[in-house]
């Protein structure tokens, strides 16, 4: 039976290759072999060549050319050639030179052979020089604590849920990240709330960054290169949220050839086409993604399920145009899509258009200048579709951003960045509109006020000797909160409440409603204390004027975008670090432990049974307090071998203390609470084994202790009917988060080498990958609420909502030609 089943799935998997070989000719990475395929070695063989400039032709001394994953390479000799061996098999060969393309060849090298490159200039923005310029032991180089880079083939190798390779779900498995529970929409770092993240499209903001409720992320992962997350030491650059920081640099076209990439699987697929343009000076890329997932609820038993819809879509497209050697634009049009509908109940549709244009410019050789225009659009809608309460909601945010970063590296010692920008807050307003003639619902409109950001920044990295570095940023920020809007006046002494309010004052369009500036002086230092151990320290001060107010405990597109003003204060955080870093085995493992605390003023939290909604009053809802932060973070990561992948551990606390300047504004009598987010255990571990060739085997294990919520203590009785009484905010826990994902990803090395031999000239890359979300099948709570018997007579019962509560499946069949 297991030969059957065996050989079953070996001859399925061979057609699926085969099939698509017929219109698959080449592959993303150029592809070579290397030998002579009449004379096959297998021992050592002896790859050389030559790595030129392909302007000048010149011979690029010290550029690398390296197999990915390994120590087998060579350093290019002052005329540009390089040797050295290796073993027959099939590798990544990466050809790297400062201020060139990165070009990277998937080789199959069968003898000994000649491969001579050539690589073309690059005019490079701030964020490339910095990325680019690290080696292999970038977490004992890098100056400050509390910074995570991972580019898209570690993203890839995570299981996904219904095979959708996901950026955001790849954070969670880094330590000091969290989220809510399945189906939420954003995610919590260092207990920071999902809307204190700035996450950033190639510079531009993006205030939702999820697809399908949570399920999905924005971000698709064949236009995507790589991500840096700043969770402890925040560049003086980056400003408007006291969290972190998630910058996402998409890839740009291909200059040499038109290539496409893609997938293909059971809820969405994906494709992108990039090429050249003009004789390689400009470059294009195209990217999509859509979802067709109703189908997949149609098979549900629940009838509601069965009735409900759920897709989306978004689309990446990018110009890049090089005027000689030294200046580069980049023009680029985002845009997503969401429809979410449970039955005929409810429903969201949230949207997103960003245009943005960037310019880089060398101007000399130690002075680059990156200047950026962004204009976008997000809109939400909450939909009842029938009955008497039939309307949607609208609301979202206008914004417009300015940037102009300027990067100096006097000399050998220095590395400074200092510059401006600017951002301008356009707040939609709630609309609300009736569905049908049988709506009872009427018309309504509620204003929003704007706001305009101002940041200006300088920030230095010193190698102050060859063991001591440090990083000294300083940023200035402003927000001005402007009219169109209504402030109301409350009577002295009393609580903010409707009834209190005694008069009303009417700000015209552009009227200065409120002023709010402060500094944010950013430190970081590193220490080596020998070439593979360092100690590192972060001190951060962070401003945030925006804020996300929700009525649940996970984000929604419905949330609402509220701008700092005359009784919403802005957030102001303190953040210190201090971690160990070690790497092993020349540089085979890295380890870091790191411990943070942070507190944060201004904090919001809101009153019992509140109506955030058609709210032109929202401060009567909306109460200030304290926020504090404190935890420890275990990270171990294996870079080479035949298993890869990374283990994480984060123990935390994260509370609020809610005093309120009134008795009746007091939440827990004062007392420190635990936030909604609040998990004390997050342990991640992710690890790839590769099998064969472009063969692996992956898997994804999660445990996390489960977040607080509100409990009955006891119940008492009036008359006949039961009374609960509940505990004081989040006393309680809801049960533990455990699950497992699988996933194998076969290439065209499974088969028999007939076919492989067959399909060599083809040219082709295919891969397919099988995977299953929670394979325990574990019901993991995303939630507890107590529900009220019909016979008020007895005791509220706890009930359980779970989210995904099954093993999920999956297949996808990815490509590139």
């Amino acid at each position: 039976m297991d030969s059957l089943f065996q050989g079953t799935l070996r001859s399925v998997l061979m057609l699926v290759i085969l099939f698509a070989s017929v219109s698959v000719y080449a592959q993303n990475n150029e592809r070579v072999v290397i030998g002579d395929p009449s004379k096959t070695s297998t021992g050592r063989v002896r790859i050389q060549g030559q790595v030129t400039g392909k302007e000048d032709g010149k011979g690029l001394f010290g550029a690398t050319v390296a197999i990915r994953g390994t120590n087998i390479g060579a350093v290019c000799d002052e005329k540009g050639n390089y040797e050295f061996t290796t073993g027959t098999g099939q590798f990544e060969l990466v050809v790297q030179y400062v201020g060139k393309v990165t070009k990277v060849y998937d080789i199959r090298v069968i003898g000994n052979g000649r491969l001579d490159i050539s690589l073309e200039d690059e005019v490079v923005s701030l964020d490339q020089v910095l990325i680019e310029a690290e080696g292999e032991d970038k977490n004992i180089q890098r100056i400050g604590a509390g910074i995570n880079r991972l580019n898209i083939k570690e993203i890839e190798s995570l299981p996904a849920f219904m095979g959708e390779v996901d950026i955001v779900k790849s954070l969670q498995s880094l330590p000091g990240v969290s989220t809510v529970g399945e189906g939420a929409s954003g995610f919590n770092v260092r207990g920071g709330r999902t809307d204190q993240n700035l996450i950033l499209q190639d510079g531009a903001i993006l205030f939702n960054a999820s697809h399908v409720l949570g399920f999905f992320s924005t971000f698709n992962p064949d236009a995507t290169e790589a991500f840096t997350l700043y969770k402890g030491n925040m560049p003086a650059q980056f400003g408007g949220r006291i969290s972190s920081v998630l910058d996402v640099r998409m890839k740009e076209g291909n200059s040499e050839k038109v290539k496409v990439r893609g997938g293909l699987g059971l809820v969405a697929s994906r494709l992108v086409v990039d090429g050249p343009l003009n004789g390689g000076k400009t470059r294009f890329l195209v990217a999509g993604r859509s979802s067709y997932s109703d189908w997949v609820l149609g098979q549900a038993r629940n009838i509601d399920v069965q009735n409900s819809a759920a897709r989306f879509h978004d689309v990446n497209l990018k110009l890049s145009h090089r005027f000689g050697n030294k200046n580069k634009v980049n023009l680029s049009y985002y845009r997503s899509g969401d429809f979410f509908r449970f039955a005929q109940d409810f429903g969201f549709e949230w949207d997103t258009d960003i245009l943005n244009f960037s310019w880089n410019s060398s101007i000399t050789d130690n002075l680059i200048s990156t200047t950026r225009l962004v204009s976008g659009v997000y809109k939400s809608k909450l939909f009842d579709p029938s009955g008497i309460d039939a309307a949607e909601i609208d609301n979202g945010m206008n914004y417009y951003q300015a940037q102009q970063n300027f990067f100096y590296t006097p000399n050998d010692k220095h590395s400074i960045t200092f510059g401006g920008d600017f951002v301008r807050y356009d707040s939609r307003p709630e609309i609300s509109t009736p569905i049908g003639p049988d709506s009872g619902i009427l018309a309504e409109r509620v204003e929003k006020e704007q706001g305009n950001e101002f940041g200006f920044f300088v920030n230095d990295d010193i190698n102050i000797t060859k063991d001591l570095a440090v990083s000294l940023g300083l940023r200035y920020s402003i927000f001005q909160n402007r009219g169109p809007y209504d402030v109301f006046q409350y009577a002295d002494g009393a609580q903010r409440l409707v009834e209190n309010i005694i008069d009303t004052t009417s700000y015209a369009d552009g009227d200065l409603i409120a002023k709010y500036s402060g500094f944010e002086p950013r430190i970081g230092l590193r220490y080596k204390i020998d070439d593979r151990t360092s100690v590192k320290l972060s001190l951060n001060r962070t401003r945030q004027y925006i804020h996300t107010l929700s009525n649940s405990t996970a984000a929604t597109p419905t949330d609402i975008l509220q701008l700092s003003n005359t009784y919403l204060k802005p957030l102001i955080s303190n953040n210190a670090s201090i971690g160990y870093f070690k790497n092993f085995s020349d540089n085979k493992w890295e380890t870091s432990l790191e411990v943070y605390i942070r507190d944060i003023d201004n904090l919001l939290d809101y009153k019992d049974f509140v109506d955030l909604l058609l709210n032109n009053h929202l401060e009567t809802d909306l109460i200030a307090g304290k926020g504090r932060a404190y935890g420890m973070e275990l990270y171990i990561k294996k870079n080479k071998g035949p298993m890869t992948g990374w283990l994480s551990y984060t123990l935390s606390r994260t509370e609020v203390q809610i005093e309120g300047g009134n008795p009746d504004e007091v939440i827990n009598n004062g007392n420190w609470y635990p936030a909604n987010f609040d998990r004390t255990h997050n342990f991640s571990w992710v690890s790839t084994v590769q099998l064969r060739g472009t063969s692996s085997f992956n898997w994804n294990v999660v445990y996390s202790t489960g977040r607080p919520i509100n409990g009955i203590v006891t119940n008492y009785r009036i008359g006949s009917t039961v009374v609960p009484h509940f505990s004081e905010r989040n006393e309680f826990r809801i049960p533990d988060y455990f699950r497992i994902d699988l996933s194998f990803t076969f290439g065209r090395d499974i088969l028999k080498k007939e076919y492989r031999d067959r399909l060599e000239g083809r040219n082709y890359l295919g891969t397919l990958t099988i995977g299953i979300y929670n394979i325990l099948s574990r019901k993991n709570a995303f939630s507890v609420f107590f529900k009220r018997p019909e016979d008020l007579g007895l005791i509220p019962r706890p009930h359980r909502l779970t989210v995904l509560g099954a093993a999920f499946p999956n297949i996808t069949y990815n490509f590139r030609f």
